[in-house]
């Protein structure tokens, strides 16, 4: 792999994961003060219908599921960041030749 396509590629990853991670977080803040509008009412509400009211009560795991759906927003924004910095990087790739 040539050196253009790998920094295009790291630099997608890295500018997805932080896309997709402040999306998330600006939600939380414009959409907060909203009847079940924030990450936590949402979560607690899923719980609630997946496992009941006892595991809905449980603040850890609310926060557990708050962590990792934020984590896989920035995941899939990180893989469709270095999706779109590999085609950039190709497309570079194949200009400077």
């Amino acid at each position: 792999m040539k050196p253009v396509v790998k920094i295009s590629l790291l630099a997608g990853c890295i500018f997805g994961a932080v896309a997709g991670l402040a999306v998330a977080v600006s939600m939380d803040f414009m959409m907060g003060s909203s009847p079940g509008g924030s990450w936590y009412d949402a979560v607690r509400n899923d719980v609630h219908n997946f496992f009941g009211e006892d595991w809905a009560a449980k603040e850890w795991f609310i926060n557990s599921g708050i962590v990792a759906v934020i984590l896989g927003i920035g995941l899939i924004g990180a893989l469709l960041g270095a999706a779109c910095g590999g085609i950039v990087g190709k497309i570079f790739s194949a200009l400077t030749k």
